[in-house]
């Protein structure tokens, strides 16, 4: 199956992010990577291993929690190269201190600012520019957290029970103009952000198989790409059991489980 020629990439410095740049220096066909994200060294790094004959490579250091400089960067790419795929990927993550704390007011305002204002930002210049040229795929990475509030990372789970929600509303929206809206949910990925979670990570997978399993799903337009498996079934199933046992079950993987 053919892929888009022109894909921009937020959080590309991050594990999936790096992943995915490497799966798509991989294709056959020929392709631009434009890579958003905020360490200019791991921006040129990855630049450097993967750019080659068939894939030509952009990068741009920007802050996702500057709102305004995110719109007019992405606005200004896709003026002078028309965007085929965006995969909103940037994000962040914060949890409960030790003994059952609060999250900070800063730590929360920096989750909400990357993985939902963030996301928001990335994709108003393009919508009306997409609707425009009938065509499109807007991939939006949320996460098998938004299925079910985890105690232990509140503002987490609220960024990316947003941003599934909104994935899930664009895709009906924009349909009718030919665009195409995934969301994805992982589940555990080896990264930082896994290594940083202080509560278990079953089934935690590689960022490569992450990556190929995003790009499959991209290519064949499911609607929601989760794993991995059974992980996905067990969140979903969560969603729709009894609070009472859904809040017992998830509190065996918070620190409330300790108290």
């Amino acid at each position: 199956m053919s892929q888009p020629e022109t894909i921009l990439i937020t959080g590309a410095t991050g594990s999936i992010g790096s992943a995915l740049v490497k799966q798509y220096s991989m294709s056959d066909q020929p392709n631009h990577l434009i890579l958003l994200g905020r360490n200019q060294n791991k921006l040129a790094s990855l630049a450097d291993e993967y750019q080659h004959q068939k894939t030509e490579i952009s990068c741009h250091s920007i802050d996702m929690r500057d709102s305004n400089a995110v719109q007019s960067l992405i606005g200004s790419i896709d003026r002078q190269t028309p965007i085929d795929l965006i995969i909103c990927n940037a994000g962040v993550s914060s949890n409960i201190g030790e003994n059952g704390e609060a999250e900070s007011w800063d730590a929360i305002c920096q989750v909400i600012d990357v993985n939902l204002m963030g996301l928001l930002a990335s994709l108003n210049p393009l919508l009306s520019r997409m609707q425009q040229r009938k065509r499109g795929q807007i991939a939006i990475v949320s996460s098998l957290a938004a299925y079910r509030g985890m105690p232990i990372t509140p503002a987490y789970c609220a960024s990316k029970a947003a941003v599934k929600a909104y994935g899930e509303a664009l895709r009906g929206w924009l349909s009718a103009d030919g665009i195409k809206v995934n969301v994805i949910c992982p589940g555990f990925v080896e990264s930082n952000m896994s290594a940083q979670f202080p509560g278990d990570k079953p089934l935690m997978i590689s960022a490569n198989k992450a990556a190929r399993i995003i790009i499959k799903g991209l290519n064949r337009n499911k609607a929601c790409i989760s794993f991995p498996f059974p992980l996905n079934t067990g969140m979903w199933l969560l969603s729709i059991l009894p609070y009472g046992v859904a809040d017992w079950f998830m509190r065996l993987f918070s620190y409330g489980a300790k108290r």
